[in-house]
């Protein structure tokens, strides 16, 4: 019999469970909620009370260097240091917690979606290759997406909402300067993102195609030997189209970063130079900017990740249908 504590562990962060049954939801997002509602509750829980600790550091660096630094106060230092160190362990213990959530969850959804193909028959209306794409790959891909569909999301931008109004309250016009450095980011990825979904999903379709070449019985249906060496040609150009292109504008956003950083400390240090700002401020607006830029960053990821699941999602979605519907007697056909 379980102790209560492993029953409350198991109530706290409960695993995914079984598939209802039935067709796949026709849309992304439907489907997150169909496998995984419950656990996408605890995960926003578990978000929600991480993301405000991330002000605190902000706010103990400005007081340790106005009042403990610049009064040689000892005694404070030590404090602030102490609760500084505390908010540091509540924060890990939290995203620890929340991190082995994610994983449980992403690892149920796969295992989920892989049973629900492996369990189908062997003659489908999927070609072989297909089947075996999704099993071995796109499984993991979907299942991962779908335990971060929410919380991600909810806990990048939480954070960088909560840091950008810390900054707007404690001095607007420094703030303005580090916000206004991360819009370029957002356009730049915003135009180049239709071109990566389009490589993404040829490249899905094509893998999926070299893979039923590969698994082809070669006594009865051989393939020509430049097939399958034009596919992995054609592969390898798309990948390296999809990498020219990501790492073009991952170059861009960390040229922007550095230049969002250098405007802080010139209008920074022009203010504390007219003696209408104080150093701490700048050392925490200077941390506050790089926390912001990294849940940008991953919001920027998300976006690009759910632009290209979108696509993905569709053709496990249809690959499904597909498998169920030539099994089932034409009476229930949709």
């Amino acid at each position: 019999m379980a102790s209560p504590l492993m029953r409350l562990w198991r109530w706290a962060l409960l695993p995914v469970g079984e598939w209802r049954g039935g067709p796949m939801s026709p849309s992304l997002y439907g489907y997150v909620i169909e496998v995984s509602g419950r656990q996408q509750v605890r995960l926003g829980l578990l978000t929600l009370a991480v993301f405000p600790l991330s002000l605190a550091p902000l706010e103990l660096q400005r007081r340790i260097v106005n009042y403990a630094v610049a009064h040689s106060a000892v005694e404070l230092l030590l404090a602030f240091g102490a609760i500084y160190l505390a908010v540091l362990f509540v924060q890990g213990a939290l995203k620890y917690l929340r991190d082995v959530y994610l994983y449980k969850t992403a690892e149920g959804v796969t295992r989920l979606l892989r049973s629900k193909f492996v369990r189908g028959p062997l003659e489908s209306g999927i070609d072989r290759g297909t089947k075996q794409a999704i099993i071995s790959a796109e499984s993991e891909k979907v299942g991962g997406f779908v335990a971060e569909s929410i919380s991600l999301p909810m806990l990048q931008a939480g954070t960088v909402v909560s840091i950008a109004a810390y900054m707007l309250i404690i001095e607007p016009l420094i703030a303005m300067v580090a916000i206004v450095f991360l819009v370029p980011s957002v356009v730049v990825v915003g135009l180049a993102q239709p071109v990566l979904n389009r490589l993404s999903r040829s490249k899905i379709t094509i893998v999926r195609a070299l893979s039923d070449v590969v698994l082809r019985d070669g006594r009865h249906d051989p393939p020509p030997q430049t097939e399958p060496d034009a596919l992995v040609d054609r592969i390898y150009d798309l990948r390296l189209r999809f990498a020219r292109l990501k790492i073009a504008t991952k170059s861009f956003n960390q040229l922007i970063t550095g230049l969002g950083l250098l405007g802080i400390l010139v209008v920074g240090g022009w203010l504390a130079i007219q003696g209408r700002t104080e150093i701490g401020i700048i050392v925490a607006f200077m941390t506050g900017y790089e926390r912001m830029t990294g849940p940008v960053r991953d919001l920027l990821n998300f976006y690009r990740r759910l632009s290209m699941m979108h696509v993905q999602y569709r053709l496990v979605a249809d690959a499904f249908d597909e498998m169920t519907r030539s099994h089932l007697p034409a009476n229930q056909l949709p």
